[in-house]
């Protein structure tokens, strides 16, 4: 799967990142390597394609607590109706 090495590299920094104040910013990472950290996701995203290029990259937002997502993949939108 892409970007687990480096999810892995984030997670294995994401105490230092918070203890050192970083919450709420954007973190690059390029396999092992933390490229930068940038204050707007869109300078994260600008700056991470300027040294990248387009190849796979992980922005994240540094966080003290992790929100959970859950996504399912192959809904059936079109029986999804909303009731009005």
């Amino acid at each position: 799967m892409e970007l687990i090495k480096e999810y892995e590299t984030y997670i294995a920094a994401k105490n230092k990142l918070v203890s050192d104040g970083h919450i709420g910013k954007f973190i690059v990472i390029k396999g092992e390597e933390i490229f930068d950290i940038f204050i707007s996701y869109e300078d994260a995203l600008r700056q991470g394609l300027k040294k990248f290029g387009n190849t796979p990259f992980l922005i994240k937002e540094i966080n003290a607590v992790e929100e959970v997502n859950f996504f399912y993949h192959g809904l059936d939108l079109d029986s999804c109706q909303a009731s009005v």
